[in-house]
C-alpha cells in the first residue's frame, strides 16, 4: 500500500514536470533574423541623431519589430517571422542613415553660417580701408579665410555626395546579391525555382515569402524599374494545363509583390507552359529546373522586352 507521503511526492513531481513541459511548449520561436532586428532597432533607438531627426522612422521600425515579436510569441513559421524582422531591420537602418545624413547636413549649414559671418567681417573691414594699411591687411586675411572656408565646405559637400552615392551603390549590390540576380540583355534576371509552389499548384508557399519580401523591397526602393514575370512548367501534363498553371503562377507572384507595396502598373505577367526549357525533361532534377518563375527587372523606366 502506497503511503500518503509518497503519493504527495509523486503528485508534486508530476506537477513540476507538467509545468516544465508547458513552459517548453510555449517558448517563442526566435530566429537569427529576429535577433538581428532586435539589435538594429535598439541601435536606432539609442542613436541621438535618430531621436533628433528620424524619430518617426524609428517608431516604424519598433512597430515592425513588435509585429515580428508577436509572430514569434505565437510560434508562427520562421519564414513569417523573418519577413517581419527583415522589414524592422531595414527600417531601423534607414532611420540611422537619415540621422547621419541630417547631422552632416547640419554641419554643412553651420560651416556656411561661419562663412557668411567671416564675409560680413571682411566687408566691415573694407569700410575702414581708408584708415590705415593695417586695416587693408586684415581685410585680405579675412578674405583668404572666407575662401578657405568655402573650399572646405565644397570639399565637405563633395564628401557627403560621394558617401551617399557609395552607400546607395553598396545597398544596390547587396540587394542584387541577396536575390542572386544576374544581368541579361533583357534586364536583371531573378529566377525563383519550384520551391515557391507545391506540385501542380499556384499558391505561394509560406517558406518562399522571404524571397518575395526581398524582391518587393528592392522594387519599392527602385520605383522607376519595370517588371516582367514569366512562369514555366515541366513537360508533365497537357499543354493547355501547363500553360494555365504557368500563367497562374506568374500572376501569384505579381499579386504577392502588390501585397507588399509594389505598384501593379509596373508589373506585367506571362505564362509559357513547358516552352523555353532550361534543361531536358528526362529526369526529376531536370524537370525541377524547368518548373520556375523568372522575374525580369528593367535597367531603366521602360518595359522589359518580350521574348522574341
Amino acid at each position: 500500500m502506497t503511503s500518503p507521503t509518497r503519493f504527495v511526492s509523486t503528485l508534486t513531481a508530476l506537477a513540476a514536470a507538467t509545468a516544465l513541459f508547458a513552459g517548453c511548449a510555449s517558448a517563442p520561436t526566435v530566429t537569427p533574423a529576429l535577433q538581428q532586428a532586435r539589435s538594429n532597432v535598439r541601435s536606432a533607438e539609442a542613436d541621438p541623431a535618430v531621436l533628433k531627426y528620424a524619430s518617426l522612422d524609428a517608431k516604424k521600425a519598433a512597430d515592425s519589430l513588435r509585429r515580428a515579436e508577436e509572430l514569434s510569441a505565437k510560434r508562427e513559421s520562421p519564414a513569417d517571422i523573418d519577413s517581419a524582422a527583415y522589414v524592422a531591420s531595414t527600417q531601423a537602418r534607414t532611420a540611422m542613415a537619415i540621422g547621419r545624413a541630417a547631422t552632416e547636413e547640419e554641419a554643412i549649414k553651420s560651416a556656411e553660417a561661419d562663412r557668411e559671418r567671416a564675409r560680413a567681417d571682411a566687408n566691415a573691414n573694407r569700410a575702414n580701408v581708408a584708415q590705415n594699411q593695417a586695416a587693408n591687411a586684415q581685410i585680405a586675411a579675412a578674405n583668404a579665410n572666407a575662401d578657405a572656408n568655402a573650399a572646405r565646405q565644397q570639399a565637405a559637400a563633395a564628401n557627403v555626395d560621394a558617401a551617399q552615392a557609395q552607400a546607395q551603390a553598396a545597398a544596390l549590390a547587396q540587394e542584387l546579391a541577396d536575390l542572386q540576380a544576374r544581368q541579361t540583355d533583357r534586364g536583371m534576371l531573378v529566377t525563383l525555382g519550384d520551391v515557391l509552389f507545391e506540385f501542380g499548384r499556384a499558391e505561394i508557399k509560406p517558406a518562399a515569402q522571404t524571397s518575395i519580401a526581398k524582391l518587393a523591397h528592392y522594387l519599392t526602393q527602385h520605383p522607376d524599374r519595370r517588371v516582367l514575370i514569366e512562369g514555366f512548367t515541366d513537360s508533365v501534363g497537357s499543354d493547355s494545363a501547363n500553360l494555365t498553371l504557368s500563367q497562374r503562377r506568374s500572376q501569384a507572384v505579381a499579386e504577392a509583390l502588390r501585397a507588399q507595396g509594389v505598384d501593379p502598373t509596373r508589373v506585367a505577367t506571362r505564362g509559357y507552359g513547358e516552352a523555353y526549357p532550361v534543361a531536358s525533361n528526362s529526369s526529376t532534377s531536370d524537370r525541377a529546373m524547368n518548373r520556375r518563375v523568372e522575374v525580369y527587372i528593367s535597367n531603366d523606366n521602360q518595359p522589359v522586352r518580350a521574348r522574341g
